[in-house]
């Protein structure tokens, strides 16, 4: 597990146990920590004994930008790396509505992640290993500032460049090179006229710079539902989502992917986890109450029972009974999650 995969977990357990509101990862603040990790490693390797210990551990993008074999074309028939939703459905059924998806992705991509909330839509492309390869996906209303987040060590600047036939720019502070140490950032105004940014590190591919952009021509942006393993029938009133995440962390949760789905309700926390059988049980506050089901297992925990106020549908099993597991395979999730 990576100390960034290690600071996503831990942030899941204490986004389980923080009282309401707010309820929400801060998904931003993760990324930065890692991130500032990932530069003190790097530094690290400049000298001595620390260059053996990092050069062992740490795959670091090469920054080549000369001719290198075209990248392969990501299989449209794994689940584990599926295509973005295209199915339209009303927004109410369905707490998971990513704001933009990947077509082609390298083969160093394993996984394709979504989440939502507070703290921002996002969208995923993860490897595997102890450094899985990272690409971040995000849509803006407005053009972000070029140095966003205000942390990214010296004067921004901007690297102009096409995504396919679109203007866009890499965000940079070493203008002779725009992949930016290894954490990138490409940016570039979509269709709608909103902006779109890929932020990428730990790829460690032959030409960075080449596969980014082609990731880009075949992102896509647009509210589409994302395919989710469980059916609610219905959720009482009062109910607010406050983050959902689908995750695809398999050294870090023992199973393939991992799903969550934060609610506050008078107050209190509802967090509805559902993991392939053998997963075991989220951490937070509250007693879980479980069920195995189609070799899915599903959990559900209430920080406060009492403020929830769910005693009319029998507090946290009854919340469970209305839930329908819909198996492992993918192809059988479904966009209409409650209702």
């Amino acid at each position: 597990m990576t100390e960034e995969t290690t600071d996503l977990a831990t942030r899941l357990r204490e986004l389980a146990e923080s009282p309401a509101p707010p309820m929400a990862l801060d998904l931003d603040a993760a990324k930065r920590a890692g991130r500032r990790r990932r530069r003190f490693r790097v530094s690290a390797a400049a000298g001595g004994c620390a260059a053996v210990i990092v050069a062992a551990s740490v795959v670091l993008p090469p920054l080549l930008d000369g001719p290198s074999p075209a990248p392969q074309a990501s299989s449209p028939s794994d689940p584990a790396r599926p295509p973005v939703p295209t199915a339209k459905t009303a927004a109410g059924a369905n707490p998971m509505i990513a704001k933009a998806g990947f077509g082609w992705l390298p083969e160093v991509i394993r996984g394709v992640e979504y989440g939502v909330g507070a703290h921002g839509d996002y969208t995923l492309a993860i490897g595997d290993g102890q450094y899985p390869a990272m690409i971040w996906l995000a849509v803006y209303d407005k053009e972000p500032p070029a140095d966003r987040l205000g942390e990214m060590g010296g004067e921004a600047v901007k690297v102009p460049t096409k995504v396919g036939d679109r203007d866009g720019y890499w965000v940079t502070v070493n203008p002779a090179d725009p992949l930016n140490g290894g954490d990138s950032y490409l940016r570039w105004r979509t269709g709608d006229g909103r902006w779109a940014e890929l932020n990428a590190y730990y790829l460690d591919i032959p030409d960075v710079r080449q596969t980014l952009l082609r990731v880009a021509e075949g992102v896509t942006v647009g509210d589409y539902p994302v395919p989710l393993p469980l059916r609610i029938s219905g959720l009482p009133g009062g109910f607010h989502l406050a983050d959902g995440l689908l995750s695809r962390r398999p050294s870090q949760d023992g199973v393939p992917w991992t799903m969550q789905l934060f609610y506050t309700v008078n107050g209190a926390n509802v967090v509805i986890d559902v993991r392939p059988e053998g997963g075991g049980a989220p951490d937070g506050r509250g007693e879980p109450v479980c069920t195995t089901e189609n070799s899915l297992r599903a959990c559900v925990r209430i920080d406060r029972p009492n403020a929830a106020d769910l005693g009319s549908i029998g507090g946290a099993q009854g919340l469970l009974d209305r839930i329908t597991l819909l198996g492992p395979d993918e192809r059988d999730w479904t966009t209409t999650v409650i209702g």
